[in-house]
């Protein structure tokens, strides 16, 4: 894993998919403060898709999660 490679390439399937601004919304907004990313309900097309997209690359448990973080990180120094 290169996590700065797939955390570009996070970024670059997010700028180009139809569902960019809910993806950013929820990212600003973060999970709940009593679930995290672990444990918050992917309920959602764009949130599903985020959780897909990191699974995929392999990211899971504590990895997920700090992946999940770091893509909150740079959308909230790029929309805020």
């Amino acid at each position: 894993m290169n996590t700065e490679k797939d955390l570009n390439k996070i970024m670059q399937c997010i700028e180009k998919h139809r569902l960019k601004d809910e993806i950013v919304q929820f990212y600003k907004l973060g999970p709940p403060t009593n679930r995290g990313f672990l444990w918050c309900s992917y309920d959602t097309p764009a949130k599903k898709y985020m959780q897909n997209l990191v699974l995929d690359m392999g990211y899971d448990s504590s990895a997920f999660a700090w992946m999940q973080r770091a893509i909150q990180a740079v959308i909230r120094k790029k929309y805020i």
